[in-house]
């Protein structure tokens, strides 16, 4: 009976210092994602933190000690300390309930991949080169482990037919949008960027999960773009044909469900 307790309670401290390093994994993963979002759009690579808004440089003891800035004063913004703690839920998360083939460590490194591409896309409304060919190593890689060549190859590029053919229509209701308006604002309503994302998202995905991920990601867009018009609507500040919203999250959030809750295909393929 004492043996027996004593080997619960090892098990009890090997899990609770188990969630402890994922936390801490999670909190530099996240620390990693902050700092490439801050200096990637500065000149597509990593370089010397800068502060967001006075944009002078900042000492590496200042920026990773996520202190003010000691030029203007100015505190982090809100996005760094969100990012922060979801990144230490995610990593718990995942290391609890590692996805199949998957599994955690692999899983946490798409994550901050993910995370980067998101917040460059909110902030900037632009998906980088630099990104996309990460991505694509990335996804290319993790798509033959979990998929094998021919799948991630036609995921890939299913992706990119897809969204390479919403991309055009876009081009067509931008120029409708400009001559309804009689002048050209230079938006679209789907970027280039978002086209190069979906082959890297194809080729994570593979064949012919990608389209699983495409419907729920352009799904997730319309709805959000829907509440954002009936919002702006209710408040009467909408004006037709002006709300464009970042695609590449929702991209993403199609992704996430396909490749973390596999469970999504469980109920798509009525097994």
């Amino acid at each position: 009976m004492i043996r027996r307790n004593r080997a619960i309670a090892r098990i009890g401290i090997i899990s609770y210092m188990d969630l402890i390093f994922a936390g801490i994994i999670g909190f530099f993963a996240a620390m990693l994602a902050n700092y490439l979002a801050d200096t990637l759009p500065r000149g597509e690579r990593p370089g010397r933190p800068h502060c967001l808004d006075c944009e002078r440089e900042l000492t590496w003891q200042n920026y990773l000690t996520l202190a003010a800035c000691p030029h203007c004063h100015k505190r982090r913004s809100w996005r760094t300390f969100l990012t922060l703690g979801l990144g230490i839920a995610l990593s718990l998360w995942l290391w609890s309930a590692p996805p199949p083939k998957l599994g955690y460590w692999p899983g946490l490194l798409l994550l901050t991949y993910f995370a980067v591409v998101v917040i460059i896309d909110f902030e900037h409304r632009y998906i980088m080169m630099t990104t996309v060919l990460a991505g694509a190593m990335l996804g290319l890689i993790l798509g033959i482990f979990l998929h094998g060549w021919v799948n991630t190859l036609l995921g890939g590029l299913t992706g990119l037919g897809v969204m390479g053919a919403f991309y055009l229509l876009g081009l067509w209701f931008a120029r409708y949008r400009a001559r309804k308006r009689g002048i050209d604002d230079g938006e679209e309503a789907l970027g280039l960027g978002d086209v190069y994302l979906s082959t890297v998202l194809g080729l994570l995905l593979g064949w012919p999960h990608i389209l699983y991920g495409l419907f729920f990601g352009v799904l997730a867009g319309g709805l959000v773009s829907l509440l954002l018009i009936l919002g702006l609507a209710l408040m009467k500040r909408y004006q037709a044909m002006t709300v464009f919203t970042a695609y590449g999250p929702y991209l993403i959030f199609g992704a996430f469900l396909i490749l973390y809750t596999p469970q999504v295909l469980t109920i798509l393929s009525g097994r």
